[in-house]
């Protein structure tokens, strides 16, 4: 029986490859959205883990919540059963723009498959930020708005909650509280059976691709010869009514599963050039199928949702386009085939994109590896020819089994950089990103204190007290092991 998993997390911070899932909270319903069952996870904060302070102040978990949860381990592997259970169409809010990929580090580094959950055994993903735009658009009826001081509408799930009376357990920020919110918007929006089953189809890959397949069927694209399209994004913003006119420039070369965008509402989008390559300057927006962006066609309809000043940009640029085809071509191809640049000295906790899948001889090993006694495994790693995965496995013992450090040498390594007192010494990210250290978060703290602490109340001053505490005695644990 195919079941949705309305899920939510909190994180120790913002990167997916260095911070921490702490709380995992989900309910399973029926494809008529009645609960079948729910679960609650705490897990323990890591030692190797330094908190955001401000990622802290805005879910508020307390650390007494945090040592009383368990490993991270143990969480990964119930987290993974839950996504994997045949038929389950896991959902969030904003979950395929931040939690997903949290999940994904979160399987890779606990020696996981991170991908599974998205296609295997009837599973797939679905996402109700883009949904609720999608409503908010084209039926406005489904809900009631909140509007912010400013007159702009906000897509904030808490703020979503409190104008429509969503009745829920605890606090915004909340995982399980966040999660019983996000039912009752489907709820809401299941109503309207129509558009509730067409969205479906964003997330459907091979039904996404059929539809931009289809783009040239409008009068615009038939017009210019190009497939131009209306996207809609959170991270357009209020502004533009969070869509936008694009125009499709091809796949990606190197990356298989990418299609590439242009915005066309952007006003002197041609004015710069790069000189050395001969192209525009201007930034692709790289969609997969069944992800996020969703894409229109541009009908009347659809078309009229852009303001006046958007329809007109869009219309000038694309004029240009045709007028210069040559230079948008090259510009195209540019992007078409350009790859992103390895990172040197990328920590392995960082390594899941750059480093690739898992081959058929590492799954054999981390087989193994789940497999084995907890008081052999880390014999049987020695014995791994997979540096990345022994590595890996050894990382998982001293995190979550107890194994000193120096069973771990290049994670002992890493323990020394977290302190932070080398700045040409970082943890480096996939991104080219740092893992945050002792001495950037207590700096953090610091400017949070000089800066906004009058403003706060008692139980937000003692959780900041609470933090620079943690992260005191983090910074005297690193120098003293070392």
């Amino acid at each position: 029986m195919q079941t949705l998993l309305f899920y939510d997390i909190e994180t120790s911070g913002l990167n997916p490859a260095f911070d921490q899932v702490l709380t995992f909270a989900c309910i399973r319903t029926d494809l008529s959205l009645n609960e079948i069952a729910r679960d609650d996870i705490v897990i323990r904060l890591r030692d190797d883990v330094v908190p955001s302070p401000g990622a802290f102040l805005t879910h508020g978990l307390e650390a007494q919540i945090l040592e009383a949860g368990i490993s991270e381990y143990r969480a990964a592997l119930k987290i993974h059963s839950l996504l994997n259970t045949p038929q389950t169409i896991s959902i969030g809010y904003n979950s395929l723009g931040f939690d997903d990929e949290f999940l994904r580090f979160l399987f890779y580094r606990n020696l996981l498959d991170p991908y599974t959950h998205q296609f295997a055994n009837g599973c797939g993903r679905m996402d109700m930020l883009p949904v609720t735009l999608i409503y908010y658009l084209f039926c406005t009826h489904a809900l009631s708005w909140p509007v912010l001081e400013n007159g702009q509408a906000t897509m904030k799930l808490e703020h979503l909650t409190r104008q429509n009376k969503f009745k829920t357990s605890g606090r915004a920020h909340e995982a399980m509280s966040d999660v019983e919110s996000v039912v009752d918007l489907a709820k809401a929006f299941s109503k309207h059976g129509e558009i509730w089953s067409y969205i479906q189809g964003f997330f459907d890959k091979n039904a996404d691709l059929k539809r931009m397949n289809s783009l040239q069927i409008s009068k615009l694209s038939k017009a210019y010869g190009m497939d131009v399209a209306l996207m809609v994004s959170v991270s357009f913003g209020a502004d533009c009514n969070y869509m936008a006119p694009v125009v499709y420039v091809g796949g990606s070369v190197p990356y298989k599963n990418q299609s590439l965008w242009v915005r066309l509402d952007k006003e002197g989008l041609f004015d710069q050039t790069d000189e050395t390559l001969g192209v525009y300057h201007l930034i692709t927006i790289r969609k997969k199928p069944g992800d996020q962006l969703f894409i229109l066609p541009v009908l009347d309809r659809f078309w009229e949702k852009l303001s006046p000043t958007s329809r007109t940009v869009c219309i000038l640029n694309l004029d240009f386009i045709k007028q210069n085809m040559s230079g948008f071509e090259k510009t195209a191809d540019f992007h078409r085939n350009f790859e992103y640049p390895q990172v040197p000295d990328i920590d392995l906790d960082a390594d899941l994109y750059q480093g690739g899948f898992f081959s058929s001889q590492d799954k054999k090993e981390i087989a193994i590896f789940h497999k084995t006694e907890e008081k052999k495994r880390y014999q049987i790693t020695q014995s791994f020819q997979s540096n990345r995965v022994r590595m890996l496995a050894q990382r998982i013992l001293v995190r979550n089994f107890n194994e000193k450090p120096g069973c771990a040498p290049e994670f002992h390594a890493h323990l020394k950089r977290l302190l932070g007192i080398d700045p040409d010494k970082p943890i480096k990210g996939y991104k080219e990103d740092v893992k945050r250290t002792c001495a950037k978060a207590l700096a953090e703290i610091e400017k949070i204190e000089a800066e906004a602490i009058q403003s706060f109340d008692s139980s937000q001053k003692n959780l900041l007290k609470g933090l620079k505490s943690h992260i005191q005695r983090q910074s005297a644990f690193f120098a003293d092991a070392f």
